[in-house]
Order: C-alpha cells, then sequence, then structure tokens
C-alpha cells in the first residue's frame, strides 16, 4: 500500500513551558494556521497515496480549537470518500485542555493519542500535572486508547523502576523517550542523562519487564527492543523517513518532517504545491537526501548495527551540532544499548526456540517474539533509542 505520514502543525504557540522544550530557541509565536492549509495538504496527499497518516503536533495543537479541527477532518471525510483512500489521525498534546468536546471528536475520527507526561516525576520538567492526569483519567474512563510519552532525565532515570510501576499500576500505556539537549534544557543541565547510567538501568529494567507475568500495559520502548533479535534487526529510525514523511508549519512552510529542521530545509511552501514530489524534488530535499546517504555509508562501514538505525535521524543530528558527523551522543548511547539489548534477547529468543514453559515470561514479550520468529512485523513507526 501507497503510503505517506504527514505531520500538521497547526501552532508553534503553546500553554506550557516545559523545560526542556525544544521550541525555545524558535520561540513561542502565535500564528494559526489557516484551515485550508491542512485541507490542501489532504488533498495532494490523495492524488498518490491510498493511505495517509495525519500526526497534529505543534506546539500545543488543541491552541487550534475544536472548531479548527472539526473543519478539516470533516473535509478529510469528504476527500477519503471521493478518492478512496484512507486517512488515519494522531495527536501529540500536553494534555492540560483535554475535556468532553475534545473526547467526542478523538472518538468520532477515530484518534490515536498521545499525552506527554512523565509519570511520577512530571513535575521536573512540566507543570499543571494534578490537571494533566485528571484529563488522562477521564481519557481512560470514557474509553479512548492513548499512549504516553515520558522523558527520562539526569534526575529520574534512577527512578526508572518506579515510573515502571506507576504507569503500570495507573494502566498507563507508555513510551521512554531521552531527554535531548536541546532548547530550554540547554540552562538545566542538570536534566542531562549520563549515557552509561541511562542504558544500565533501561536493560535492568527491561529484564524484569520480560518476566513480568502481571504486565497489563503497553510498554512501547521495551517492545521495540524486544523485536532487535540474532534473525531480525528492526528498529528503523532513521533512513526509512526519507520520501515517507512530510511537515506543514503554522504558516504554510513545507518541512522534511515533523522534527526540527533549520530553515535551509524548507522544502516550498503549501501555496505553490502542487504535488509532494515537487517538494521532493528541491534542492533542499536533495540535500537532505545527500547526507542522509553519506551518514548511511560512514554508519554501514563502522557499526554492526547499522541495520538497526539505518544511519539514525539527520534532524537529531542537526540539534547535536553536526549531521555530516557519526558517534554524536544519540549514536553512542544507541550502540551501548543495542550491544546489551542483543545479549539480553539472545537468551530470551533461545528460551523460546527450546520450547520452554513461556508462562514465566511477560505476555506481551511471548506475543512478540512469535510475531518476529514469523517475521510478521508492519514498521511504519519510528524508535527512539
Amino acid at each position: 500500500m501507497n503510503r505517506i505520514s504527514i505531520t500538521v502543525k497547526p501552532t508553534n504557540n503553546c500553554n506550557m513551558r516545559c523545560k526542556h522544550c525544544y521550541h525555545a530557541e524558535e520561540g513561542f509565536d502565535n500564528t494559526m494556521m489557516k484551515p485550508d492549509y491542512a485541507k490542501k495538504m489532504f488533498a495532494i496527499a490523495a492524488k498518490d497515496y491510498s493511505e495517509i497518516f495525519v500526526v497534529f503536533h505543534g506546539g500545543e495543537p488543541t491552541l487550534w480549537g475544536i472548531e479548527n479541527f472539526t473543519d478539516v477532518l470533516e473535509y478529510q471525510e469528504k476527500i477519503a470518500s471521493e478518492k478512496n483512500v484512507i486517512f488515519k489521525n494522531s495527536i501529540q498534546t500536553n494534555g492540560l485542555l483535554i475535556d468532553d468536546k475534545w473526547i467526542e471528536l478523538f472518538k468520532k475520527y477515530n484518534f490515536s493519542v498521545g499525552i506527554s507526561f512523565d509519570g511520577p516525576h512530571n513535575d521536573d520538567l512540566r507543570s499543571n500535572t494534578e490537571i494533566v492526569y485528571k484529563n488522562m483519567c477521564c481519557l481512560k474512563e470514557k474509553g479512548i486508547k492513548f499512549g504516553t510519552l515520558c522523558v527520562e532525565n539526569g534526575l529520574s532515570i534512577e527512578h526508572f523502576e518506579n515510573t515502571y510501576n506507576w504507569f503500570k499500576n495507573e494502566g498507563f500505556n507508555f513510551k521512554v523517550l531521552a531527554m535531548f539537549m536541546s532548547g530550554n534544557a540547554l540552562e538545566h543541565k542538570e536534566l542531562e542523562l549520563d549515557v552509561i547510567k541511562y542504558v544500565d538501568c533501561l536493560c535492568k529494567m527491561y529484564q524484569k519487564w520480560l518476566f513480568d507475568k502481571e504486565c497489563n500495559i503497553s510498554m512501547r520502548t521495551f517492545e521495540d527492543l524486544l523485536k532487535v533479535s540474532d534473525r531480525l534487526y528492526c528498529i528503523q529510525y532513521g533512513g526509512s523517513c526519507i520520501h515517507n514523511r512530510i511537515c506543514i508549519n503554522p504558516n504554510g512552510d513545507i518541512y522534511p518532517c515533523g522534527r526540527p529542521y533549520t530553515s535551509d530545509f524548507i522544502l516550498g511552501n503549501i501555496s505553490l504545491l502542487e504535488n509532494f514530489s515537487q517538494a521532493f524534488s528541491t534542492a533542499a530535499y536533495k540535500n537532505l537526501e545527500r547526507i542522509s546517504i553519506e551518514r548511511q555509508k560512514q554508519c554501514g562501514e563502522n557499526c554492526k548495527f547499522f541495520g538497526v538505525c539505518k544511519g539514525g535521524c539527520v534532524s537529531s543530528a542537526i540539534l547535536e551540532g553536526s549531521f555530516e558527523k557519526i558517534n554524536n551522543t544519540t549514536c553512542v548511547r544507541a550502540k551501548r544499548l543495542l550491544s546489551k539489548i542483543t545479549e539480553i534477547n539472545t537468551e530470551i529468543y533461545k528460551f523460546y526456540d527450546s520450547g520452554a514453559d513461556l508462562s514465566k515470561l511477560n505476555p506481551h514479550a511471548v506475543k512478540i517474539i512469535k510475531k518476529s520468529r514469523e517475521g510478521k512485523f508492519n514498521f511504519m513507526h519510528q524508535a527512539n533509542l
């Protein structure tokens, strides 16, 4: 199936000021996207793609308002019917404004919902913890499935087992993101993660998760790591993005994806865009392809884990100071993590292949191992190491 992922950023404004926010470098402007910009993106996508993933991001996307969301989603339904295409919508939000009206919209348009919330250490980075927690409980009560993005930082990582248990006890699915030192985070050096400590704490909890028979939640980070086996390297969070993603900013400017990029990577503006191949043919995008290919070449020659990350995320490399050099912080962390995970997984897969009693394992883990051995994975998403 011909697929594309579109990130729609209705605004860069936000109703929080998190300590680690990368948008701080650009500023929180009040520009709101014209609904017609999003509509045109959907119409263009429907010309060439049969399955279209739409991610509403920001800033804080709910600041755009229910009315604008309803307007563009009704148009999206019309396009889907006329062109016989499938739209799948998701939103990444801080959860502060979620109420019954938002919940009804999520239900009506079958949204996948992501909440940025750090569990028991949410106050380290964010604010309004009690309000957001209450809104998450409301989502759960109303039957809205959602996932939580939990950022681990230098202050919290030693207590990661407590974090895991908190999410498990609350029944909230979650995924871990490592603190990225950019934007506001640069003013808070105490938040910086020690690579060795981060990997060791994560792996220690990963081993416990594998045998947690009472696990009642999806822990996306560990589920992704379990897919790294002796037969299958499958976490592609870099090279697979090329030609598979595109982003529109509030002012209509087009970028390669929703991650932070400098103005050198603007692919044009929606006002002049007729199709996505036009954006993918620009000098800026060709430069991105060149950088990606060069990084893949360097990494492929020097790293046994190249099959997992395909050279990594170009945007992350830019934020870390150089997109042409390898072995940045993200790379070093990923190598150490994957080295340890490969050792752990080798034993787990041997355990499975031996026909041993699988009732000792986490039922979520058993399902993943079975699918891995049967080669039944679909990898549209990105994993973060």
